[in-house]
Formats: structure tokens, C-alpha cells, sequence
């Protein structure tokens, strides 16, 4: 009797609930309590959960496993597992967080109003708990217990699905950052690091709040992870800008012609004398930040078109291009590679604050931390574009001197605007406060440490393409050798005027090509110049003095003899000397003439060994007794030189002496020596050697 009481009870407590429940509640509930009157309540907790808290077959990422269950796909309807890396984040993220976010939402508001909560907490229902107990109902007892054990179990069910979203969708972040860009590693950290904000607001009370944080985390090494990414992706877009761009100096625009447009304090003004006393950084350029705008070449002066207006070279060269165009030292690349280098820096600062913020654990670094990851990010960004600049080059082996150069010129820019880069990026890091105050010193020496780790790099580069600038001119100038000599005879019978062939062409290609260096700087300029000339003067030295059976068996011993290689010179006469003394006074006018000072020194042992051999003092100068004058008067010349010239010296006869004479042509200006002198001096020389 009072059990059937009891139950009338409750089912008008029920109606009168069901009733009184506004439109505003969810409709789970107006159903569950519809159900509950009907006495089925058990009935649609089962479907409800069935259908609420399920998951979906989905096709398995491992090609091992036929099908895999997911209940993201359940939730959402759509199968998580398809798409590529980037539909994912761009989508399927946002879409996922969303529903996630909706779903905490809505069981949220189910726990606020649940019907086990409600009847333990309702003085009615309390109060007819009590009476049936103290009837002695114990099955109404029973009734109210098995009601709260209900309620607990459908809130562990919720809270138990919810954690299993959670979990399925970091692990589905993680297997999805492997493929990630460092943009898509930035958006979608912040992404998360709102999620989980959301999560805290919409259902606080689950116990799933406390293992969010470890659930969705990416990786411990997520941010070594994010500086490969940048490194790569510096590296790709380096590539991309070296293989699209112009390959030659940019023109300076007329806007920039002896100034520039600046930005300055909300606006952009005209370019304006730079203090360089104050402490305020100078204003950037507009399309040339941080120092690019002062990089303008200089003109190259030829001393010839002063001296001699017939050897003007200006027309139709650099030097009128430049003349009537004022150039940067710089390609078209340059620029667009330090903003992505900058751009990308401020993407991985975004990344990293938002890795902070999810509560990812730095590893104790020197720098400051975060910084230290920071500053990482911008000396390993500049490595590889310089890296990329010297190899961005589809055809690296068939380079001409003008694309060396220009790729030299680039990567020093590329050196030179690192200070300024490195200052608005330390800069950035203080006004968003990632340079603690305990740790302001630390930070800005390894600042100091990772800019010339970066100039470094550069430099390195740099000097790579120094020598692949030095090699392309060499081997240019041993073909031209090489082809200008082949089958040359150096015995001449006769004395030129003017010089051989072979020195007018190395001339004029070397005139041509230090006409072409603009770009570099005025070192590397200068050294060229000197590498260039050294190596004239030293493979006319090689050709004169090495001996023909010596070079031929080393050449084939080591297995070095290239064919049609040119072979040292096997006879020379007095009148080939003249001739090649000529030569080198045609060599030290043109080096007179770069403006480069004490360049004609490149021929000087060259030069030494020419004058000797046509001084008519050298038998006497060659006497033992005489050795003193001899280094006095000639500072370079080597006896071993020598020694060698004279078993190539093809003396005069008494006929050709004659003949001479009868042509009423005195030679009296250089020395001739006849067959038995050749050798005495070839003796005396040979016993001073022995002596030595």
C-alpha cells in the first residue's frame, strides 16, 4: 500500500515537472522525463548512449589494419582520416574544436539540470524518502539509491566519451604535425590554446579538464620540431626566389636616387641625413628594410679612359649602364628573402608563445629561454638561405662570372643587413616581454653569439663564391692561354712592336670581366684583380721555366696530363724574350689602368726573369764573385729560373750576327748570346746550384 503510494507520488511529481519545464531546457531532458513517466526510463538511457556516446568505422591510417573506430567521426559524421595535412588544418581542425566545444556544451547543460542532482537535492522528494522509511518501505530505499546510481553512471559515460574525443583529437594533432608548415604549427597551436580556454568555460566540472593539457599536447620536442620546419621552409622559399628572380643588380628607382621613402612615425616621409650619434635606430626603407637602400655600387674608374680617350671601354659596358642608372649591389632576390626570413621569425615567435601558453616546458637553455629557441630560429634561417642562394642555381657547374659575382654580391648583403635584422627582432622580443628582466644580460650576449654564428655562415659562403668567381676566371684564362699559344713559336727571328695575340686577348677578357664586379665589395674586388694577374704572371713563368721531359713525366705518372694540354716552351731565342718582355709591359699598362694600387707587382718575377735574360751585364752578373750585385739589381730572379731559361735559349749563330749587320739593323739594346756562350753560362750557373 504505501509502495503503490509512493509511486503515485512520484509520477505526479513527474508530470508536474514535465509540465513546468520551460522550451529553454534541452529537449534530452523534456525526452527523458517523457520516458521516465512512461516507466522507460532505463530504455532510452541505453539509446542515448548508444547513439550519443558511440563511434564509427573509419578507414585505418596503417595499411596493416582494415578499418579502425573513431569518435570524432562519430560526433562530427565525417570520417577523420581523409584529407591531406593540409585540408586538415585549414578545415578539419577548426570543424573538429567546434564540435567538441558543443558537445562538452550540451552535456554541460544536461549535468546542470539532471534529474538524479534534482530528487537528491528536493526537500519533497527527501521528505517522502523519509516517510517510506520510516514505514519500513525498504524498496523505496532501493529505488531512490539505484535513481542516484543512474545519474552518476550516465555522468561517467559522458565524462569518459569526452576524454576519449579529447584523446582521439590529440593524437590525431600529433600524427598530423609531422606534415605540418610552421604556419600550420602556429595556427593550429593557437587554435588550441583557445580550445582548451573554451573547454574550461563551457564545462568546467569534468575531470577531463585536468588531463587536457597532456591529452592535446603535440610533442615534447615539439619546438626543435617547429626550427626544422623553419629551417626547411627558409631553404625552399630561398630557391624559389633565386630561381624566379632576375639574376642582376637591381636599378635604383628614382625615388631612391640619393634618398629614399622611409617610414617614420605613422607615416612615410622623404629620406632624411641619418643621425648616427643617437641611440634611435635608423627608419627603414620601403621595399629595402634594414640597411638594403645604402647598398648602391660604385662606379668603376678606369685609369686608360683618362690617359687615353682611344681605349675608352665605357661605351656599351657596365660602367654606361651604371652611369646612366644608379644599381644596388643586390638582386631582385635579396629583399624578398630577409622579409621571409623576418616573416617567418615572427610566425615562430606566434608558435612558441602559443606552445607557452599550453603549458609545453622549455628545456633550460642559454639566451633566456624562449628567446634562446628564438634567436635559434633567425641564425639557422639565415644559414640555409645562404646556403640556398649559392645553390639555388639550376646549372651551378655552367655559371658565368656576372651570376658568380652577383651571388657573391648577394649573400654579402645578405651579411650586411643581419645587424639590423637581429636588432628589430630583439627589439620585438622586449616589447612583448619573452626577455625576462633576470635574464636581460644573458639574452643580448647570445644574441651577440648567434649574429656572428650567422655572419659566419655568410662569410663561409661567401668565400665559397669567391673561389668559384677565382676558378671560372682561371679556367678562362687557361683556355685562353692554351688555345692562343698552341703550336706558338717563341723563337721569332724578329722583335715586335706591338704585343702577341695571346696578351691582347688576356687583356681584354680581363678587362671585361673586372668590368663585371661592381657588385662585390672593394676587398674581394681588389683580391680577384690580384688572383687574376698572379695567375697570368705564374702560368707564363711555368711555360718558360719548367722543363718539357719533367712536366710530361709527371703528367703521366700521376695520371694528370689532360689532353691537348699546353706543354712548357721548348726553345726560346733572344728575339722571343724581347717579344715577351713586350708582353709584360702591355700586362703592368693594363694593370696601371684598373685603379688598383701595386697590381702591376703580379708580374714582377715574370718581369725580373725577362730583363735578366736580356741584360747585357747578365755573364758578368752571373759570375759567383758578382752575386751581391746580381740580388741587388735583380731582387727576384732565381738561378734555378735561370738555369732552366738557358737550356731553352736557342743561341745565335755568326750567320744570323751577319746578317744583321747587313740588314743595318744594330742590336745593341738587349743581349744575344751565341751557342758556346749558352753553355758556359749553363755551366756556371750549374756549379753555383751544385755549391748551394
Amino acid at each position: 500500500m504505501f509502495r503503490h503510494a509512493y509511486r503515485v507520488y512520484c509520477r505526479g511529481d513527474d508530470q508536474a515537472k514535465l509540465l513546468a519545464l520551460p522550451e529553454t531546457v534541452h529537449p534530452v531532458r523534456r525526452a527523458e522525463l517523457a520516458f521516465k513517466i512512461l516507466g522507460r526510463e532505463e530504455e532510452f538511457r541505453q539509446y542515448y548512449e548508444s547513439n550519443r556516446f558511440g563511434d564509427m568505422k573509419i578507414s585505418a591510417a596503417d595499411k596493416d589494419k582494415n578499418e579502425t573506430r573513431s569518435s570524432l567521426s562519430s560526433l562530427t559524421g565525417d570520417d577523420v582520416s581523409l584529407g591531406t595535412d593540409r585540408i586538415f588544418f585549414a578545415k578539419s581542425l577548426p570543424h573538429l574544436c567546434a564540435s567538441l566545444v558543443g558537445f562538452s556544451a550540451v552535456e554541460a547543460a544536461l549535468e546542470l539540470d539532471h534529474f538524479a542532482d534534482d530528487d537528491d537535492a528536493s526537500p519533497e522528494r527527501k521528505d517522502s524518502t523519509d516517510a517510506a522509511a520510516r514505514v519500513g518501505d525498504k524498496a523505496s530505499t532501493r529505488a531512490a539509491a539505484s535513481a542516484a546510481a543512474r545519474g552518476s553512471g550516465f555522468r561517467e559515460s559522458s565524462e569518459r566519451y569526452e576524454r576519449a574525443l579529447v584523446a582521439e583529437l590529440g593524437n590525431l594533432l600529433r600524427k598530423r604535425a609531422v606534415g605540418a608548415t610552421l604556419a600550420e604549427l602556429a595556427r593550429a597551436s593557437c587554435f588550441v590554446a583557445a580550445f582548451r580556454s573554451a573547454l574550461k568555460i563551457v564545462h568546467p566540472s569534468s575531470s577531463t579538464r585536468k588531463s587536457d593539457k597532456e591529452l592535446l599536447a603535440m610533442d615534447v620536442d615539439i619546438i626543435m620540431t617547429g626550427l626544422k620546419v623553419a629551417q626547411e621552409e627558409q631553404l625552399n622559399a630561398t630557391a624559389r626566389y633565386v630561381g624566379d628572380g632576375k639574376r642582376e643588380p637591381l636599378q635604383v628607382g628614382r625615388a631612391h636616387l640619393g634618398g629614399g621613402l622611409r617610414f617614420g612615425k605613422g607615416r612615410i616621409s622623404e629620406d632624411s641625413p641619418v643621425d648616427t650619434s643617437s641611440k634611435i635606430p635608423p627608419e627603414e626603407v620601403l621595399d629595402y628594410p634594414f640597411g638594403l637602400s645604402e647598398m648602391k655600387q660604385r662606379q668603376i674608374s678606369n685609369a686608360l679612359d683618362i690617359i687615353d680617350p682611344s681605349l675608352r671601354t665605357q661605351r656599351g659596358s657596365m660602367n654606361q649602364i651604371m652611369s646612366e642608372n644608379e644599381l644596388y649591389t643586390f638582386s631582385q632576390a635579396v629583399p624578398q628573402i630577409i622579409r621571409s626570413i623576418h616573416a617567418r621569425v615572427i610566425v615562430f615567435v606566434a608558435f612558441a608563445l602559443s606552445q607557452e601558453e599550453l603549458g609545453q616546458v622549455f628545456a633550460s637553455k642559454q639566451g633566456g629561454g624562449i628567446a634562446g629557441y628564438i634567436l635559434d630560429c633567425v641564425e639557422e634561417c639565415v644559414a640555409v638561405a645562404a646556403v640556398g642562394m649559392k645553390d639555388g642555381y639550376a646549372h651551378f657547374d655552367e655559371l658565368t662570372v656576372e651570376q658568380a659575382v652577383q651571388i657573391t654580391a648577394d649573400i654579402s648583403a645578405l651579411e650586411s643587413a643581419l645587424p639590423r635584422l637581429f636588432g628589430t627582432v630583439m627589439r620585438g622580443l622586449c616589447h612583448i616581454g619573452l626577455v625576462k628582466a633576470d635574464s636581460v644580460e644573458e639574452t643580448f650576449d647570445y644574441a651577440d653569439a648567434v649574429l656572428n654564428n650567422a655572419c659566419k655562415s655568410c662569410d663561409a659562403k661567401v668565400a665559397d663564391m669567391y673561389s668559384v668567381v677565382y676558378e671560372i676566371c682561371r679556367n678562362k684564362i687557361d683556355m685562353l692561354i692554351d688555345f692562343s699559344l698552341e703550336n706558338f713559336s717563341w723563337v721569332c727571328k724578329t722583335v715586335r712592336d706591338a704585343p702577341n695575340a695571346y696578351a691582347e686577348s688576356l687583356v681584354e677578357y680581363m678587362r671585361s670581366t673586372f668590368q663585371c664586379l661592381g657588385p662585390m665589395d672593394d676587398g674581394s674586388r681588389a683580391g680577384l684583380h690580384f688572383s687574376c694577374c698572379g695567375h697570368v704572371a705564374e702560368r707564363l713563368v711555368k711555360l718558360l721555366t719548367d722543363p718539357v721531359e719533367d712536366s710530361e713525366a709527371k703528367g703521366k705518372h700521376h695520371g694528370t696530363a689532360k689532353p691537348g694540354a699546353l706543354p712548357p716552351v721548348g726553345k726560346i731565342d733572344p728575339f722571343g724574350l724581347k717579344n715577351l718582355a713586350t708582353d709584360i709591359r702591355h700586362f703592368e699598362a693594363f694593370a696601371d689602368g684598373t685603379g688598383v694600387g701595386q697590381l702591376r707587382e703580379c708580374f714582377s718575377e715574370i718581369k725580373c726573369l725577362a730583363t735578366a735574360m736580356l741584360d747585357r751585364d747578365l755573364p758578368m752578373l752571373l759570375l759567383p764573385e758578382n752575386a751581391n750585385a746580381r740580388r741587388k739589381r735583380y731582387p727576384f730572379l732565381s738561378l734555378d729560373k735561370v738555369s732552366c731559361v738557358l737550356e731553352k735559349y736557342v743561341g745565335t749563330g755568326l750567320g744570323e750576327k751577319l746578317m744583321a749587320r747587313g740588314s743595318g739593323v744594330v742590336r745593341n739594346d738587349f743581349l744575344m748570346l751565341e751557342k758556346k756562350e749558352v753553355l758556359q753560362l749553363s755551366k756556371i750557373v750549374r756549379v753555383q746550384l751544385g755549391q748551394s
